[in-house]
């Protein structure tokens, strides 16, 4: 989980939110550390035993 949010953090870092293109691209990413991190969690709990 962590790899996927460190990985998702430095790729906003450079986003320019200037123009609305900038702004998608942020929502974006954002978007994409959300759904990994919520497949992370999944993953996680279909890991371990019940």
């Amino acid at each position: 989980m962590n790899t996927a949010s460190n990985v998702a953090t430095v790729r906003t870092a450079p986003a320019a939110n200037n123009s609305w293109l900038g702004k998608l691209r942020a929502l974006a990413l954002h978007a994409l550390n959300l759904h990994l991190q919520n497949c992370a969690v999944l993953a996680e709990a279909h890991r371990r035993p019940q």
